[in-house]
C-alpha cells in the first residue's frame, strides 16, 4: 500500500474515458472462466456461488463507469453541482462486498480474513480512483444570485447554443449560416463572463431566459419553413434583420459585463489608495 499513489482528479481526467475502469471489469474474468468450467462439470453449488460473484463484480464495475461520466462533465464544467448519485461510492461499496462474497464463499477463506480483504479493497479504491466529489463548483455568490440558479440558466443557454448549431449544419444559406456562427460565439463568451464571475449573471438573466430562448425558436421555425420551402425572399431578409439586431444586443451585454468589471476594479484601487493614505504608507 505504501506505493499506491493517490488519486488526483486533474490527472484523472487525462485519461482516456475508454480505458478508465477497464481494471474493474477485468476483475470478473477469472470469474466467468471458472463459471464456465462449473458450468461444464455441472457442479450447481459452485455455478450459483461464480454467477452471484460475477454478478456483483460485473455491477460494480458498471455502476463505477457511470460515476467516472458524471466525475469528467463536473471537472470539465468551471460551473456544475456535485453529482447527487454518489455512483463511485456505491460502487466501491458493492465491490468490496463482492470481495467479501469471493472470499468468503468461493475460495472459504475465514470470516475476519474476508472482512479485512473487503475493508482493503475500499481503501485501495479510494486511492486509485477516489469518491464522488461533493462540493458545488460556483464561486463566491453574491445576493440574488443562487448556485442553482447559475447552474440551470448555463446549461439551458449551452443547450440553445447546441440547437443553434445543430441549426446552422443545416442551412446551406452561407450568409444566414455566418450570421447563426456570429450569435453562437458571441454567446458563447457571455456563458464564459458568468462562469468566470456567477454574479454577473443578474446583469444577463433576461438575455438568456428571453433573448436567446427566442432566438433558437425562431431559428428551429426559420429552418422547418425553408426545408418546407416556405421562405421568400422577405422572410430571409428579416430574419438576417433579427439575427443581426441578436447579435448587437450580445455585444451591449459584452460591453456592460466589462463596465461593471472596471468599475469594480476602479472602485478597488480607490479604496486601496485611501487605506494607504490614512495609514500614512
Amino acid at each position: 500500500m505504501g506505493l499506491a499513489k493517490r488519486y488526483d482528479p486533474v490527472e484523472s481526467d487525462k485519461k482516456p474515458l475508454l480505458i478508465k475502469g477497464v481494471l474493474l471489469y477485468i476483475l470478473a474474468f477469472p470469474l466467468i472462466l471458472a463459471l464456465f468450467f462449473a458450468l461444464l462439470s455441472g457442479r450447481t453449488a459452485s455455478i450459483l456461488t461464480l454467477a452471484v460473484a460475477t454478478a456483483l463484480t460485473l455491477l460494480g464495475a458498471t455502476i463505477a463507469r457511470r460515476g467516472f461520466l458524471a466525475e469528467r462533465a463536473y471537472n470539465r464544467s468551471r460551473l456544475a453541482k456535485a453529482p447527487r448519485r454518489k455512483y463511485k461510492t456505491v460502487s466501491a461499496i458493492v465491490l468490496a462486498f463482492a470481495t467479501f462474497y469471493i472470499s468468503f464463499f468461493t475460495t472459504h477463506n475465514g470470516l475476519v480474513l474476508s472482512i479485512v480483504l473487503a475493508l482493503f479493497f475500499i481503501i485501495g479504491f479510494y486511492l486509485y480512483y477516489g469518491f464522488d466529489p461533493v462540493t458545488d463548483k460556483v464561486g463566491e455568490l453574491g445576493i440574488g444570485v443562487t448556485a442553482e440558479e447559475v447552474i440551470e440558466i448555463t446549461g439551458r443557454a449551452k443547450k440553445s447554443i447546441a440547437q443553434l448549431r445543430n441549426i446552422r449544419r443545416r442551412i446551406k444559406d452561407p450568409e444566414v449560416g455566418a450570421m447563426i456562427d456570429d450569435v453562437v460565439r458571441e454567446t458563447e463568451d457571455v456563458i464564459a463572463a458568468i462562469e468566470k464571475d456567477p454574479n454577473d449573471l443578474s446583469k444577463a438573466r433576461k438575455f438568456f431566459n428571453v433573448y436567446l430562448y427566442r432566438t433558437e425558436q425562431i431559428s428551429s421555425e426559420y429552418l422547418k419553413n425553408l426545408e418546407n420551402g416556405n421562405i421568400d425572399e422577405a422572410l430571409r431578409n428579416s430574419f438576417k434583420t433579427l439575427l443581426r439586431s441578436v447579435t448587437e444586443t450580445i455585444h451591449e451585454q459584452k460591453a456592460r459585463l466589462d463596465e461593471e468589471d472596471v468599475t469594480r476594479l476602479d472602485i478597488q484601487i480607490e479604496a486601496l489608495n485611501r487605506q494607504l493614505k490614512n495609514e500614512g504608507v
